[in-house]
């Protein structure tokens, strides 16, 4: 159902109900369990009384065609605490669009004007003469690491709605994947069973560990606004020492644990629980 968003819920004996609204009309479903995967600031956590997003960045892209390339695909990424507090700006060109954005606290400077001083920044390293703006995109980036409580009896989070970013470089692709493999099966287990501590095994505590490096990192980046002492940082993470250790953190495999359950339910189709 496209163009349509989670408006509310209620418990109805075993069930839940939802309201999903969309410019047209309002519609009524009855379902088994809810999954709200509705971004960094959900209503659906808000409404199944469950953990929130507390820390975010906020991120704002345009999306350029008609940009040539020279060579592969290339991401380029720039640290400037003025241009982008707390994290980076990106242009990232695939051969057939390219990205070009800026992300940071929003407290700290204004998303708008530093895309547009940093598109016009950008000169030397892509030629917009041809380029033809398709679209401009932004949203909410959560920082703060996987949240704590994000299960109930009727429901769960995935994805940013549950925190599954890294604290560190904002990555949300590999986490959201992953969290999502762990709820489909804890889910399967909970409606076969019945039993409420199979949704024990879905809770942030199990991750945050995990993530202290990074969120104490994240801690630190966010401390840094002198030019300076970011270009300190990066010459201080490029000494022997330092560089396997920052090659794991922002390339190496495994940036969100799996979790082993000791089971994996697996639903033939017209068999599954609906």
């Amino acid at each position: 159902m496209p163009e349509t968003r989670y408006a509310e819920h209620f418990p109805l004996k075993e069930r839940v109900v939802v309201r999903l609204d969309s410019a047209r009309r309002s519609r009524w479903i009855s379902a088994r369990y809810l999954v709200g995967a509705d971004g960094a600031n959900s209503r659906v956590a808000r409404d199944l009384k469950l953990d929130l997003n507390q820390e975010w960045l906020v991120g704002v892209e345009d999306v350029f065609e008609a940009i040539p390339l020279d060579g592969p695909p290339r991401l380029h990424c720039f640290l400037d605490p003025k241009l982008a507090p707390g994290y980076l700006a990106w242009a990232a060109n695939d051969g057939d669009e390219t990205h070009i954005g800026v992300a940071g606290y929003a407290s700290r400077f204004d998303p708008l004007k530093s895309l547009e001083e940093f598109r016009f920044s950008l000169g030397e390293i892509l030629d917009m003469g041809s380029a033809k703006h398709i679209e401009r995109r932004g949203g909410r980036i959560p920082v703060g690491g996987v949240l704590r409580n994000i299960a109930s009896s009727r429901g769960l989070l995935i994805g940013d709605a549950a925190g599954a970013v890294s604290p560190l470089t904002a990555g949300g692709l590999d986490p959201c994947m992953r969290l999502s493999t762990l709820a489909a099966n804890v889910i399967a287990a909970y409606l076969e069973t019945g039993d409420i501590e199979k949704l024990n095994a879905y809770s942030g505590q199990l991750f945050r560990a995990r993530f202290t490096s990074r969120l104490w990192m994240r801690r630190v980046i966010s401390s840094i606004k002198r030019p300076e002492l970011l270009e300190m940082a990066c010459a201080v993470t490029r000494l022997p020492v330092l560089s396997y250790l920052s090659w794991h953190v922002f390339f190496g495999r495994g940036s969100f644990p799996d979790i082993d359950l000791g089971y994996k339910m697996e639903c033939a189709v017209g068999e599954g629980l609906t």
